[in-house]
Order: structure tokens, then C-alpha cells, then sequence
């Protein structure tokens, strides 16, 4: 592969960031400018996170990138996230993992496998593969994926009955982002908080998911994203009803539908429908 690193820079000045800014969270300034002036490849994890941050595919900046791994996993991020449970399987199974070279594709395969297994109620082959992901593939730089592979744990206990560990493992998750500088795209941390205000909500702890729930609002639109923002919008008005804060429910529940007419492939409008109507009872 070869990287482009004059577009990179192109690209960069026309989004209107700093080298420093883009590095935020992801890497150092000085990884971005050996990136745009000698067309240094950075790791896999650090490239996609660019890429997302700039809001580009892999392939803008890098040539004869053949494998279009990143691709297939981006197919299968968003079905998980559209609750597209059969086809994010298949799209899966359409990947070759005997030939996944770094133990970033290997931890980034068998998490989105744990997540599939877990969404299909197979808890307990999703907990071996989500073991997998935080011991024999973690990789030697800290990215979002221990994060969200703890959260996944979590739901997977709390599917197994077990609400004690479910939370404990939901509080670790949050401690390792409040804690470690975690390298993710903007579509990774506006998941993991989503994942992290839902696991709060079930396991009953309405303050708590409306505050991580908050951070993931204030994230998508600092940077102008709808990504998964109404679904965003739909946690916190269910934490505010139960919380007795019909007024402040209502509100987030009109923008989360107003969000979701936006987004055509919303999947959460009959359910934001649904909190609404509640308001009226």
C-alpha cells in the first residue's frame, strides 16, 4: 500500500484542520506530518481513525489498497448499529480470518463477531470471543476496541442473568475511556457511548446513562454528525421519563424524531413513536 500524502493534506486543510487538531485523540502531530510529507503509513488502527475523522474512506489517501478489509467492516458496523443482525453475519462470513494479518483486524473481526453472538442470544460463544479480543489479540497500542469489547462483556452478562457483573464490567468500560487515551473514529466513540447508556439504563441506573449519553450528544454535534444521533436522543428521553423529567423527555424524544425522518435507514422511529406516546397516557 501507498499512502497519499499530499492528498491527505489537501484533504486536511480543506476540512479546515490543524495537523495538531486531527491528531487529537488518534496519534501525534508529528505522525501527520510524516504522513503528508514522506507518505509514512501509520497503523492500521491510526489510519482508519483518520479516515474517519476527515469522513473518507481508506482508499482516498492509499493506493492499491486491494484487500478492502476496512470496507467490509464498516458494512458490518452498520448493520449492527441498524439492528441488521443476519446480514452483518453474513457480511462476516464473507471474510477470509485465516488471512487477517494484524491483531488489530483479528481484534476488530472476533469483537463484531462477539457482537452478532450476542445480539443472537449465543452468550456464551459471544464471551469467548470477546475474551479473545482483550487477551490473545489485543494490540500494543490502546484503542477504543477494549472499551467496546468490555461493553460488549457486559451485555452479554446481562443477557445471562448476572445484573452484579454486567455492571461492574459497564463501570470498567467506562473507567478505561475516562482513563486511557483510546485511539477510535468519531463513529467508534458515538458507539461505545450509546452502548454504554443502553447497558446503564437496563441495569436501571437512569442518571448515569443519561450523563454518557450526554457526551455522545455533545460529540455527534461538535462534529456536524447525525450518526446514530437520534438513537442517542431516544436513551436519554427514556432516562429523563423514567427519571420524571417529562418535559425534558418530550423535548429529547421530538428531536429524536426529527432526527430519525433525517435519517432515512433509522431503525429506532416506531420506538421513539412508542416514548411518545407514553406522554400523552
Amino acid at each position: 500500500m501507498k499512502l497519499r500524502g499530499d492528498v491527505l493534506k489537501k484533504i486536511r486543510r480543506k476540512r479546515g484542520l490543524s495537523q495538531t487538531a486531527l491528531a487529537e485523540g488518534i496519534c501525534t502531530q508529528a505522525t501527520i506530518s510524516l504522513m503528508e510529507k514522506q507518505n509514512r503509513l501509520p497503523k492500521m488502527n491510526i489510519l482508519t481513525a483518520i479516515c474517519e475523522r476527515l469522513n473518507i474512506p481508506t482508499e482516498r489517501i492509499v493506493e492499491n489498497n486491494g484487500n478492502g478489509i476496512n470496507d467490509q467492516f464498516n458494512i458490518i458496523v452498520n448493520d449492527l448499529v441498524s439492528g441488521k443482525f443476519e446480514s452483518a453475519a453474513e457480511a462476516l462470513d464473507k471474510i477470509p480470518v485465516k488471512k487477517l494479518e494484524s491483531d488489530f483486524d483479528k481484534q476488530r473481526y472476533y469483537y463484531l463477531l462477539g457482537m452478532v453472538q450476542v445480539n443472537s442470544d449465543k452468550i456464551d460463544e459471544a464471551i469467548f470471543n470477546f475474551e479473545l479480543v482483550l487477551t490473545q489479540f489485543a494490540t500494543t497500542s490502546a484503542n477504543i476496541y477494549l472499551a467496546m469489547t468490555t461493553a460488549g462483556m457486559a451485555l452479554a452478562y446481562y443477557k445471562r442473568n448476572d445484573p452484579e457483573r454486567a455492571q461492574r464490567l459497564t463501570d470498567r468500560a467506562v473507567r478505561l475511556i475516562d482513563n486511557k487515551k483510546l485511539i477510535g473514529s468519531l463513529h467508534q466513540w458515538a458507539s461505545i457511548y450509546y452502548q454504554l447508556g443502553q447497558l446503564y439504563g437496563d441495569l436501571g441506573n437512569y442518571k448515569d446513562s443519561k450523563e454518557i449519553v450526554n457526551r455522545g450528544i455533545e460529540l455527534c454535534r461538535q462534529h456536524d454528525s447525525l450518526f446514530i444521533l437520534d438513537e442517542l436522543y431516544l436513551i436519554r428521553g427514556k432516562d429523563e421519563l423514567a427519571l420524571g423529567e417529562k418535559e425534558q423527555a418530550k423535548e429529547s424524544l421530538e428531536i429524536a424524531r426529527s432526527i430519525s425522518l433525517a435519517r432515512r435507514e433509522s431503525f429506532v422511529k416506531d420506538e421513539i413513536a412508542a416514548e411518545l406516546a407514553k406522554l400523552k397516557d
